[in-house]
């Protein structure tokens, strides 16, 4: 397993894949997927962050193909251009309907970790459902403002390191009480 940290990191961050690598971050993905507790490293969301936006542009790129070829099928009797739309559709909505708790554990672990507040990302997402359900002049634009303001809050949490652990968890105190530490390891009282 390609995980960067030991016991009592993963115990700090209450998290068992803390700072877990490659295909080994997709396994934490879907092994934490009710972990809203814990908190994750920047290679743990960045794994599947790129997994999920690569399967949803094949997807959603189907999808609108389906929808293309569907307005200007002269042969519509076939109904073969409405059968792959409906398959597209549905591989769609099963796709986010497996990834939806996950990804949210995922980016509210994150949010932690980097020291971003968590409500922030339940805030736009709140205002991404609220907004199909305001009129507007434009639906276009409502999607692509709505689509820029989540990025940058996506990107935030991709791109800022993250926040020290707290100290008191990484190693319990031992060892008499000179008040002197280890000066490798402060924290640690010998």
């Amino acid at each position: 397993m390609a995980i960067a940290s030991n016991h009592a990191e993963q115990t700090a961050a209450h998290n068992r894949y803390y700072r877990a690598t490659g295909f080994t971050s997709i396994k934490a993905f879907f092994g934490n997927y009710v972990n809203f507790k814990g908190r994750s490293s920047r290679s743990e969301y960045w794994g599947p962050a790129l997994l999920i936006a690569g399967v949803l542009s094949v997807v959603g790129t189907t999808l609108i193909v389906s929808l293309i070829g569907s307005i200007g099928d002269p042969m519509n009797d076939l109904n073969l251009s409405q059968l792959f739309h409906g398959v597209a559709g549905l591989l769609t909505i099963l796709l986010l309907v497996v990834i939806a708790l996950p990804s949210t554990a995922l980016i509210i672990r994150r949010s932690r970790d980097a020291g971003v507040p968590w409500w922030c990302y339940l805030v736009i997402l709140g205002l991404n459902l609220a907004s199909f359900f305001i009129p507007s002049a434009s639906l276009l634009t409502d999607v692509a403002s709505l689509t820029i303001v989540s990025l940058t809050l996506l990107l935030i949490l991709a791109l800022k390191p993250s926040r020290p652990l707290p100290p008191a968890t990484l190693a319990p105190a031992t060892g008499t009480t000179s008040g002197r530490g280890h000066p490798d390891h402060p924290y640690i009282q010998y």
